[in-house]
């Protein structure tokens, strides 16, 4: 009975869907940014225009067309533009390392990349690119009016790139007609419409920011686009949340964590006017739904699931009331349209109660991997006794009594961290490409539901014994291989790792660091004034260490964006009078207990002495030269390495 979801599927796509609001709402707004607002006939006379100008470079249905943008307006135009045109959109991140972001361009095929000014000018791009600013492209000439729809349901709406296990990132094809049904699916069984405003906080390049866009678009909703520059911090999205009234909520659970952190006890910090609130990419922890609660009466927590194959989400569990005893969010029930299978090895259902493989079957899911029918036809099978298409998607699950199914975590190896997919094998394919590296293994430490910590990254790694190596050296080097997010919190040196009886690497052996310091080629220097000091007593609470030196830079000791918010809400209580004039992205730039000490003393004591002014600059200077010296440093390093890998190739 719980897979008995067959309900009617929309043959409409997600440009037509808006379309069709565009007639009912013409001068309503459809998008409010810092930058500007438009109404949902101005949006889609621009959609229209950038539509009209791929179209004239020839662009056809299931080709790809990148979108490397901030966040902001000209996001949503460009995918509207694309898919007027009759293709689909591949998202890049602008910020993503130059190498990463050049594949992603190859890999995809675009040969036309929708971009703002300052990208244009600041970014380094692959040749034969066609490139279009959006926000001062010239389109006025261009036609407005509508395009001829030449694309089909089963069509590509847009392919999202996740992490790969073999070192590269590969591309989930996704059709319109599963993306649809779940936005469709959503806004009818939740009612979402006209009245309701969204805040868009998801980055174009997680798969959640296509129901920001599309399910608020198609419902004729209003879309709140909050700053790219603050899009760290809490403070801001509060501040739009209460300017806006803001109905619906959307994002990863840490995102809602941090928000929370930075309310603390104070209701009038959000508004009385959130109704839902979807979480989805990683645990929900079984308390967030009570604190918000405490502070939004009315909001109800939505557990949302489902990989990027899948579209989307595919599960949901709205949240009435979490028991006492209760150890977890239940994953959910499928959407419409959608079925859960777990499975045992061989492909049998598994009794309630009894741990599975979770495998998807219905509309929702992905055309397969971009260029790559390897992958595709290892993941997406045929089920043995219905005859269905199945995505195998690595989790491992349960049927409970009452139909939902609890999530239990991976089978193989891969992570998910603050709702980012991350193969380890990615990770320590990057490694093994520095010159010093022999091999490497990554791994993950920490408890998904652990509010104080977390989940944190940690790389293992065997040197090249003739060979220096530092974490220094690697961590910048990983920086610009991969995203942030998948630099590790902690490097560990080994002479050799923990073998199992099978002569595999047993990563259960593996040690776990008492402290991410011991890592770090940082000398221990203790607290000096008395505000050195109570940073140092809320890093240690907030980071659970026993020791914290004033020179450790607080994110590679094992901080994160909702860990920098706790020690912002703290900060606030230990020194009201200095910290309500320093918002929290300032703790970003002064990452270590030395640097933010002096520039909180200096926020609180504008009449500093000409010595210290002088000792600051001093130290400034002494930090830029070695900051210089490690650059240097590491440019050699990294001519060593591009030397080593053509020669390897060769």
């Amino acid at each position: 009975l719980v897979n008995s979801t067959v309900a009617p599927v929309s043959e409409q796509m997600l440009h037509t869907l808006f379309a069709a609001q565009v007639k009912a709402r013409g001068h309503e707004a459809a998008i409010i940014a810092s930058q500007c607002t438009l109404t949902y006939k101005e949006l889609y006379e621009r959609s229209n225009q950038v539509g009209h100008k791929l179209r004239s470079l020839g662009v056809v249905p299931n080709q790809l067309v990148a979108v490397v943008m901030q966040k902001g307006w000209e996001q949503i135009v460009a995918v509207m533009g694309i898919l007027a045109a009759g293709a689909a959109y591949v998202p890049v991140a602008w910020d993503l390392p130059e190498e990463r972001r050049a594949y992603l361009l190859e890999n995809s095929s675009a040969t036309v990349v929708l971009t703002q000014s300052w990208l244009d000018q600041d970014l380094d791009w692959p040749a034969g690119l066609t490139r279009l600013c959006l926000d001062n492209q010239d389109l006025s000439n261009e036609n407005c009016e509508p395009l001829e729809s030449v694309q089909k349901p089963d069509d590509l709406a847009y392919v999202i790139y996740t992490s790969g296990s073999t070192g590269l990132p590969k591309g989930v094809a996704i059709a319109h007609r599963g993306v649809v049904n779940a936005i469709t699916q959503t806004n009818q069984f939740f009612e979402i419409g006209e009245s309701d405003r969204v805040l868009a906080l998801t980055a174009l390049h997680h798969d959640m920011s296509v129901y920001d866009i599309f399910g608020t678009l198609t419902a004729g909703g209003v879309l709140v686009i909050p700053d790219d520059s603050e899009a760290r911090n809490p403070a801001h999205w509060s501040e739009w949340l209460l300017r806006e009234q803001i109905t619906v909520w959307n994002s990863v659970p840490a995102m809602m964590e941090m928000l929370l952190e930075y309310a603390g006890d104070r209701a009038d910090m959000l508004p009385s006017s959130l109704r839902w609130v979807f979480l989805g990419g990683d645990w929900i922890s079984v308390t967030l739904p009570s604190r918000l609660h405490r502070l939004v009466a009315n909001a109800q927590v939505v557990s949302v699931g489902g990989p990027t194959e899948t579209t989307l989400w595919n599960i949901w569990h709205p949240v009435e009331s979490v028991a006492p005893d209760q150890k977890s969010i239940p994953y959910g029930r499928p959407i419409a349209n959608t079925k859960y299978y777990v499975l045992n090895e061989a492909l049998d259902d598994c009794p309630v109660w009894v741990p599975g493989e979770l495998c998807c079957a219905g509309v929702g899911l992905a055309k397969g991997y971009w260029r790559d029918e390897e992958k595709t036809h290892a993941k997406f099978i045929t089920h043995p006794r219905t005859g269905e298409r199945l995505y195998r998607t690595g989790d491992m699950g349960r049927y409970l009594p009452d139909g939902n199914i609890e999530f239990l975590g991976r089978v193989d190896f891969q992570f998910k961290i603050r709702g980012y997919r991350i193969e380890p094998g990615e990770i320590e394919a990057a490694l093994t490409q520095h010159t010093a590296v022999r091999s490497a293994v990554v791994s993950v430490i920490g408890e998904q539901d652990n509010r104080q910590q977390g989940e944190r990254l940690v790389a293992y790694v065997l040197p090249e014994k003739e060979l220096t190596l530092t974490i220094d050296e690697l961590r910048s080097f990983l920086g610009d291989k991969l995203p942030s997010h998948m630099v590790p919190s902690a490097f560990i040196l080994l002479d050799a790792f923990p073998l199992s009886a099978n002569g595999k690497v047993d990563r259960q052996a593996l040690p776990v660091p008492d402290s991410f310091l011991q890592n770090l080629d940082i000398a221990y220097v203790a607290p000096e004034t008395d505000i050195e000091q109570k940073i140092a007593d809320i890093w240690k609470s907030v980071l659970a260490s026993e020791e914290v030196g004033v020179n450790s830079n607080f994110f590679e000791i094992g901080g994160n964006s909702l860990s920098i918010t706790k020690v912002y809400s703290q900060l606030r209580s230990s020194l009201p009078n200095v910290i309500k004039q320093v918002p929290l992205t300032d703790l970003y730039k002064y990452p270590t207990i030395r640097t933010l000490a002096d520039y909180l003393s200096a926020t609180g004591s504008p009449q500093r002495s000409m010595a210290a002014v002088q000792s600051d600059k001093e130290n400034e200077a002494k930090a830029a030269d070695k900051l210089d010296k490690a650059k240097q440093r590491l440019k050699q390093q990294l001519q060593r390495s591009k030397k080593a890998v053509k020669t390897s190739k060769a």
